[in-house]
């Protein structure tokens, strides 16, 4: 590739996607690391929640919104849903011609921090029954006690806007409450939705425990595959953020609207 064919392809935009607005807690850490870049977020809330569907339905939804993002075009994506990316990320690498990186794990930092090195994985159903963050925590260290708490409802909740009401804090109570009596002391929030509610999360178990965002770790590795291909974007002015949904603009917007300054970002409805 010439250089100025370099150059137009690093100023095409990164695409972010999930499966409805659990992404946007990822895309507002990118946000922060590469202030330069645009963005084209995708959130699939028309298919929301993806973690209870069998995994062949899952890939096929995933590649729908690869293929879109291939269309925009975007330089780079970031599958900013750990579901999508136990599931379906080999098969996303297979079909697409752009880079992608998948939501990092997270189990390496909660490892490092945790004091007594007993650590749970919040996540989906989908994403605990791949049982690959456990796999990755013994892989890293086979001393480490892990414990997986599946939480089927969880995400669904967010996606519906319930933040900080009983409805929200009745659902983490009872999904909190096995991760406790099994004595982890740091939770890695294995679900890109769960972030959302992290405050929610700390006011109920105080300080007993440490949360962990992989969207960190996943940003890293988002700028090692820009630098090594040469992608990062030149410009020095701040970059926009085109936000696209399948349903329901309106709620979120308002669920954007807690992360980021609505004038920050525009906001559309699409079809896949």
């Amino acid at each position: 590739m010439n250089k100025e064919k370099q150059i137009e392809r690093s100023r095409l935009p990164i695409g972010v996607f999930d499966s409805g607005v659990g992404g946007l807690t990822v895309m507002t850490v990118m946000r922060t690391v590469f202030p330069h870049e645009d963005f084209v977020y995708v959130g699939d809330n028309a298919n929301n929640p993806v973690g209870n569907k069998p995994n062949d339905e899952i890939t096929d939804i995933a590649v729908r919104i690869g293929r879109f993002l291939e269309q925009v075009p975007v330089k780079l994506a970031v599958v900013a849903c750990n579901t999508f990316t136990v599931v379906a990320l080999e098969e996303l690498r297979r079909q697409l011609s752009y880079p992608i990186v998948g939501v990092c794990k997270g189990v390496h930092t909660a490892i490092d921090i945790s004091p007594r090195k007993s650590i749970a994985i919040m996540a989906t159903k989908a994403t605990i029954d791949s049982h690959k963050h456990k796999e990755s925590a013994l892989k890293f260290n086979p001393n480490v006690s892990v414990w997986e708490q599946s939480c089927p409802d969880l995400a669904h909740i967010i996606e519906e806007g319930h933040l900080t009401d009983d409805i929200a804090r009745a659902k983490a109570e009872e999904y909190i409450q096995p991760i406790l009596e099994a004595g982890a002391d740091t939770i890695v929030l294995g679900c890109t939705h769960f972030p959302f509610i992290k405050r929610l999360l700390e006011r109920i178990t105080g300080n007993d425990v440490v949360y962990v965002d992989p969207s960190y770790e996943t940003a890293t590795e988002v700028k090692r595959v820009l630098t090594e291909q040469q992608l990062l974007n030149p410009k020095h002015t701040t970059g926009k953020m085109d936000l696209c949904f399948t349903k329901d603009v309106e709620l979120a917007s308002k669920m954007a609207s807690c992360l980021i300054p609505p004038k920050d970002f525009t906001i559309r409805s699409i079809k896949l």
